[in-house]
């Protein structure tokens, strides 16, 4: 059992996480990466979202939107919160 820390949903049963966006320094509301790299049953190998829905927060296979570096690792675009969809 995985429980997202942002929605607490379920990560393998949720469709994805409802915190379908990210705000930035500025209060700009962009909306979170819900590509899964082709995965074959449709859902990401990490967080479980489907695809077309964003990932659970924390995932290693969400991509920045701005830079498309991860978002959990590699990302310093300076992200400050989540909103929900």
């Amino acid at each position: 059992m995985a429980i997202c820390k942002s929605c607490n949903q379920e990560m393998t049963s949720a469709d994805g996480c409802t915190y379908g966006f990210l705000i930035d320094s500025y209060g700009k509301h962009v909306q979170r990466s819900t590509e899964n790299f082709g995965e074959p049953d449709g859902r990401c190998h990490d967080c479980g979202a489907k695809h077309g829905q964003p990932h659970h927060y924390g995932c290693d296979a969400e991509r920045c939107p701005k830079c498309g570096g991860q978002l959990i690792g590699g990302c310093t675009c300076g992200w400050t919160h989540l909103a929900h969809n």
